[in-house]
Protein backbone atom coordinates (compact mmCIF):
# COMPACT_ATOMS: atom_id res chain seq x y z
CA UNK A 1 0.00 0.00 0.00
CA UNK A 2 1.54 4.01 -1.11
CA UNK A 3 1.83 5.91 1.82
CA UNK A 4 -1.10 8.93 1.95
CA UNK A 5 0.43 11.71 0.37
CA UNK A 6 -1.41 15.53 1.30
CA UNK A 7 -0.72 19.18 1.12
CA UNK A 8 1.58 20.44 3.28
CA UNK A 9 -1.25 22.50 4.88
CA UNK A 10 -3.36 19.41 5.22
CA UNK A 11 -0.79 18.26 7.92
CA UNK A 12 -0.89 19.37 11.30
CA UNK A 13 2.74 20.83 12.64
CA UNK A 14 2.44 19.12 16.34
CA UNK A 15 3.19 15.80 14.15
CA UNK A 16 6.84 17.04 14.12
CA UNK A 17 6.70 18.21 17.97
CA UNK A 18 8.82 14.75 19.12
CA UNK A 19 11.29 15.01 15.98
CA UNK A 20 12.28 18.08 16.61
CA UNK A 21 12.33 18.01 20.35
CA UNK A 22 14.77 15.41 20.02
CA UNK A 23 17.55 17.52 18.33
CA UNK A 24 17.09 20.75 19.50
CA UNK A 25 17.04 19.40 23.09
CA UNK A 26 15.74 21.80 26.02
CA UNK A 27 17.42 24.13 28.24
CA UNK A 28 15.09 25.73 30.43
CA UNK A 29 17.71 29.09 30.31
CA UNK A 30 18.72 31.03 27.56
CA UNK A 31 22.08 30.18 26.19
CA UNK A 32 23.85 30.73 22.76
CA UNK A 33 23.64 28.44 20.33
CA UNK A 34 26.30 27.13 17.93
CA UNK A 35 25.33 30.27 15.49
CA UNK A 36 25.29 33.00 18.00
CA UNK A 37 21.77 33.10 18.57
CA UNK A 38 20.44 33.50 21.95
CA UNK A 39 17.98 30.23 22.32
CA UNK A 40 15.88 28.83 25.51
CA UNK A 41 13.74 25.51 25.68
CA UNK A 42 13.28 23.97 22.19
CA UNK A 43 15.06 25.67 20.37
CA UNK A 44 12.96 29.10 20.74
CA UNK A 45 14.86 31.93 19.25
CA UNK A 46 12.26 35.03 19.35
CA UNK A 47 12.34 37.83 21.35
CA UNK A 48 15.07 35.89 24.23
CA UNK A 49 17.20 37.37 26.31
CA UNK A 50 20.27 37.04 28.04
CA UNK A 51 19.37 35.45 31.63
CA UNK A 52 15.93 34.44 30.78
CA UNK A 53 14.37 31.52 32.44
CA UNK A 54 11.12 29.68 31.29
CA UNK A 55 8.98 26.78 32.70
CA UNK A 56 8.55 23.24 31.19
CA UNK A 57 4.84 24.25 30.52
CA UNK A 58 6.48 27.56 28.82
CA UNK A 59 8.83 25.52 26.51
CA UNK A 60 6.17 22.97 25.33
CA UNK A 61 3.89 25.96 24.29
CA UNK A 62 6.86 28.06 22.64
CA UNK A 63 7.67 24.72 20.47
CA UNK A 64 3.86 24.06 19.20
CA UNK A 65 3.71 28.30 18.29
CA UNK A 66 6.82 28.16 17.05
CA UNK A 67 5.93 24.99 14.28
CA UNK A 68 3.17 25.82 13.56
CA UNK A 69 4.19 29.66 12.22
CA UNK A 70 6.79 27.89 10.76
CA UNK A 71 4.41 25.45 9.31
CA UNK A 72 2.52 28.99 8.05
CA UNK A 73 5.23 30.65 6.80
CA UNK A 74 6.47 27.63 4.67
CA UNK A 75 3.01 26.70 3.14
CA UNK A 76 2.97 28.91 0.36
CA UNK A 77 6.08 27.55 -1.19
CA UNK A 78 5.39 24.11 -0.89
CA UNK A 79 3.26 23.18 -4.01
CA UNK A 80 3.61 19.12 -3.97
CA UNK A 81 2.21 16.52 -2.05
CA UNK A 82 3.76 15.26 1.31
CA UNK A 83 4.15 11.82 2.95
CA UNK A 84 3.89 12.34 6.75
CA UNK A 85 7.62 11.50 7.07
CA UNK A 86 8.88 14.27 4.14
CA UNK A 87 6.53 16.61 6.03
CA UNK A 88 8.09 15.89 9.32
CA UNK A 89 11.73 16.78 7.48
CA UNK A 90 10.33 19.63 6.05
CA UNK A 91 9.19 20.93 9.08
CA UNK A 92 12.37 20.13 10.90
CA UNK A 93 14.42 21.60 8.27
CA UNK A 94 12.86 25.14 8.35
CA UNK A 95 13.08 25.16 12.11
CA UNK A 96 16.34 24.39 11.93
CA UNK A 97 16.91 26.81 9.04
CA UNK A 98 14.71 29.70 9.38
CA UNK A 99 11.56 29.39 6.26
CA UNK A 100 13.49 31.94 4.20
CA UNK A 101 16.53 29.87 3.55
CA UNK A 102 14.52 26.77 2.96
CA UNK A 103 11.46 28.34 0.74
CA UNK A 104 14.27 29.99 -1.92
CA UNK A 105 16.61 26.63 -1.52
CA UNK A 106 16.99 24.10 -4.95
CA UNK A 107 16.36 21.37 -1.96
CA UNK A 108 12.49 22.50 -2.25
CA UNK A 109 12.51 23.36 -5.51
CA UNK A 110 13.52 19.36 -5.88
CA UNK A 111 10.84 18.71 -3.85
CA UNK A 112 8.16 20.56 -5.43
CA UNK A 113 9.09 19.13 -8.60
CA UNK A 114 9.13 15.64 -7.47
CA UNK A 115 13.51 14.73 -7.82
CA UNK A 116 12.87 12.94 -4.08
CA UNK A 117 16.62 11.62 -4.78
CA UNK A 118 18.31 15.64 -5.48
CA UNK A 119 15.78 16.65 -2.46
CA UNK A 120 17.27 14.23 -0.23
CA UNK A 121 21.10 15.15 -1.82
CA UNK A 122 20.21 18.82 -1.09
CA UNK A 123 18.56 17.92 2.84
CA UNK A 124 22.39 16.76 3.49
CA UNK A 125 23.58 19.98 1.85
CA UNK A 126 22.74 21.95 5.14
CA UNK A 127 24.58 20.14 7.53
CA UNK A 128 27.61 23.04 7.18
CA UNK A 129 27.73 26.10 9.45
CA UNK A 130 29.80 29.27 8.94
CA UNK A 131 32.79 29.73 11.27
CA UNK A 132 32.80 32.76 13.90
CA UNK A 133 36.17 34.92 14.56
CA UNK A 134 36.11 35.46 18.27
CA UNK A 135 34.34 38.86 18.19
CA UNK A 136 31.62 37.36 15.99
CA UNK A 137 32.22 38.07 12.70
CA UNK A 138 32.19 35.18 10.00
CA UNK A 139 35.27 33.96 8.87
CA UNK A 140 36.42 34.16 4.95
CA UNK A 141 38.58 31.92 3.12
CA UNK A 142 41.13 33.80 0.88
CA UNK A 143 38.96 34.26 -1.92
CA UNK A 144 36.40 36.06 0.39
CA UNK A 145 33.42 32.97 0.71
CA UNK A 146 32.49 32.16 4.17
CA UNK A 147 34.37 29.48 5.71
CA UNK A 148 32.08 26.37 6.40
CA UNK A 149 32.44 23.41 8.18
CA UNK A 150 30.40 20.31 8.53
CA UNK A 151 29.01 20.19 11.90
CA UNK A 152 28.65 15.96 12.81
CA UNK A 153 24.98 16.88 14.72
CA UNK A 154 23.49 18.68 11.85
CA UNK A 155 25.22 15.99 9.66
CA UNK A 156 22.78 13.51 11.82
CA UNK A 157 20.04 15.82 12.00
CA UNK A 158 20.33 15.73 7.92
CA UNK A 159 20.71 12.25 7.49
CA UNK A 160 17.75 11.48 9.84
CA UNK A 161 15.66 13.93 7.94
CA UNK A 162 16.34 12.21 4.73
CA UNK A 163 15.63 9.20 6.38
CA UNK A 164 11.95 9.99 6.79
CA UNK A 165 11.82 10.69 3.68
Amino acid sequence: MTEQKLPFSQWNPIIAENFVKKWEGLSLKAYKCTAGTWTIGYGHTKGVRPGQVISLLQAERFLRDDLEDHAEDLAPYVTCRLTRGQYIALLDLAFNLGVPAVAKSHTLQYLNAGDLEKAKKGFLSFSKQKQLNPDGSIKRRPDGTPDMKTVPGLLNRRKEEVDLM
